[in-house]
């Protein structure tokens, strides 16, 4: 419990300090991205959302990779190789929503590997 109110609390700060900076296009977008990732998600760990989960299967163990894990990559692979789709603001935040529904939202957001049952 304590390393998710970590987790939470740095994704506010950045959030915070993001939408300072960007004005109020980032908390729109991020809102947006937010309801998005409710809308679509299951209602509690463990259910089918609206969207399907990805899970992978390896050898005995399943791989779930979350929407907050997409989310974080596709953040960093594109902030890294500067590409965005319409204004920075409106991109990043919109995947910030994603990623903090996917952890404020789930009390499984940590479990990622998982034994074949």
């Amino acid at each position: 419990m304590k390393r998710k109110r970590v987790v939470l609390a740095l994704l506010v700060l950045v959030v915070t300090v993001l939408g300072y900076l960007s004005y109020y296009l980032f908390y729109v977008s991020w809102l947006v991205g937010f309801v998005t990732a409710k809308f679509g998600g299951g209602k509690q760990e463990g259910r089918s959302g609206r969207i399907k989960s990805i899970v992978l299967s390896w050898r005995r163990y399943q791989v779930h990779l979350h929407h907050w894990i997409l989310g974080s990559l596709a953040s960093a692979v594109c902030a890294l190789k500067g590409f965005y789709i319409m204004s920075p603001e409106l991109f990043y935040g919109f995947l910030g929503g994603l990623v903090f529904q996917g952890i404020y939202c789930y009390s499984d957001w940590h479990r990622i590997v998982r034994l074949k049952a």
